[in-house]
């Protein structure tokens, strides 16, 4: 494990179920791009120790599209506010999201009108 995990600054970790003493939690990172980036999940108990840990570290091209969606989620889909965050505008998302594979996300409408105003 690389600096990915062990500096997780900005990681976001969520407890998913707890089983008597032990809790099972699930991370995602910040998504930095010249980071390295680690998904996972582990298991701890009450005092905190880990008794289990699996991680699956990203390539890059999944930090970036980790990146977008997290942008998204934090503007609750908001297409401008995230455009605005990402400093581009809402066609250049929008084109941004289609490229990545992510445009079946998206109302059809919202895909083709960057392509009818050019």
């Amino acid at each position: 494990m690389g600096d990915g995990l062990l500096n997780a600054e900005g990681q976001t970790v969520t407890p998913v179920r707890r089983m008597g003493r032990f809790t099972l939690s699930r991370f995602l990172p910040a998504f930095h791009p010249d980071a390295e980036n680690h998904i996972g999940e582990t298991i701890t108990d009450e005092d905190g120790r880990t008794a289990y840990l699996k991680t699956f570290r990203l390539s890059a091209a999944q930090t970036r599209w980790g990146h977008l969606l997290s942008q998204l989620a934090a503007t609750d889909w908001d297409l401008d506010a995230s455009a605005a965050a990402l400093r581009t505008d809402r066609d250049g998302l929008v084109g941004r999201l289609d490229r990545a594979g992510f445009g079946h996300l998206l109302r059809p409408d919202i895909i083709d009108a960057p392509h009818r105003r050019h």
